[in-house]
């Protein structure tokens, strides 16, 4: 079965062994930033003329806002990858995770890290890459976040995500992708396809799944599930294919969404990452995901692939977005 984690209440998200300040290839910035909702591998260093293995950097909690450490929701919100990037066992893959490390004395700070998976120093896959995250109240009764690892090589494409209690309420389930692994061993330009989506909801729990190329063989999945019609919270999804007429394979794609009606009476605080994408393979995996133009009404999108080869490769690319009228 596919693994999932478990971020409600107060028990603690299981973390993966994360690279740390002076391993070879990684970069770590101690000086504390404010918390943005984001991080990007650029803050801790220089576009490099040969990828690397990543970055992270310790974030402040502001002072008073939480009496323990919060839950988080991650995902990706952009990447320039590597295709020709090795394994520590010397496999070609293009294999990115992230993580939000946290220390259970220390509820000041928290430190979201951006790598290369399953890595060693002779790995070189990152040229750029940026994550988003949302925070909640450990044991908040209105939001619950789960991670899941959907592991391809083994058939694994449904899982079942179970609520610690029967819910009373309806729901509304968002998702990120924070991490994933494509081969690009072979030679053979098989694109780099990966997608997600949850069925059969109902207040006991929901079914995930996940689906890609023949060379996605990890994908790693964020989900946000928070009551439904809860009072200056709102998402939803925009994609490629939202857009008319649009040229096949479009490397520039832009448009608007809209807020319900009356939803926020100020400019909520908007968090995107990507949902869902297909990109032509047998190149770098380059995608963004940007959200501009914030108002109370809505805000204008973007994704967004580039390079001498972006020309006719973005078949397709999907992000989620989250707006919060507080905080």
């Amino acid at each position: 079965m596919a693994s999932w984690l478990f971020g409600w209440g107060k028990g603690k998200q299981k973390q993966k062994a994360y690279l740390e300040d002076g391993d070879s290839g990684f970069h770590h910035v101690s000086e504390p930033s404010q918390d943005h909702g984001s991080f990007a591998v650029s803050e801790a260093r220089k576009r490099p003329e040969e990828a690397d293995r990543g970055a992270s950097r310790i974030v402040k909690i502001p002072s008073g806002q939480y009496q323990s450490l919060p839950q988080f929701a991650r995902g990706l919100k952009g990447f320039d990858l590597s295709s020709d990037s090795k394994d520590c066992q010397g496999r070609r893959c293009i294999d990115i995770e992230t993580a939000i490390s946290t220390d259970e004395n220390d509820t000041t700070a928290f430190r979201p890290v951006i790598q290369a998976g399953s890595s060693s120093e002779s790995t070189h896959l990152i040229y750029e890459a940026e994550m988003v995250w949302m925070e909640a109240k450990q044991g908040a009764q209105d939001c619950m976040i789960f991670t899941t690892t959907f592991d391809l090589t083994q058939g694994e494409k449904q899982t079942k995500v179970y609520f610690p209690h029967e819910l009373t309420t309806e729901v509304e389930v968002a998702h990120w992708i924070n991490g994933f692994r494509f081969s690009t061993e072979g030679g053979e330009e098989e694109p780099y396809e990966c997608d997600c989506w949850e069925t059969h909801l109902n207040p006991k729990g929901f079914m995930a799944h996940a689906s890609g190329s023949k060379k996605l063989e990890r994908l790693d999945v964020t989900w946000i599930v928070y009551k439904k019609g809860k009072k200056k919270v709102a998402s939803g999804t925009f994609s490629t294919q939202d857009i008319e007429d649009r040229e096949e394979g479009e490397a520039e794609n832009t448009g608007r969404v809209e807020f319900p009606q009356g939803q926020f009476s100020s400019t909520p605080t908007v968090l995107v990452g990507i949902s869902q994408f297909e990109i032509a393979g047998g190149r770098d995996l380059r995608l963004n995901v940007h959200a501009g133009g914030v108002s109370s009404t809505g805000f204008t999108w973007r994704l967004d692939t580039w390079g001498e080869d972006a020309k006719g490769s973005l078949q397709s690319a999907e992000g989620t977005w989250i707006a919060l009228g507080f905080g």
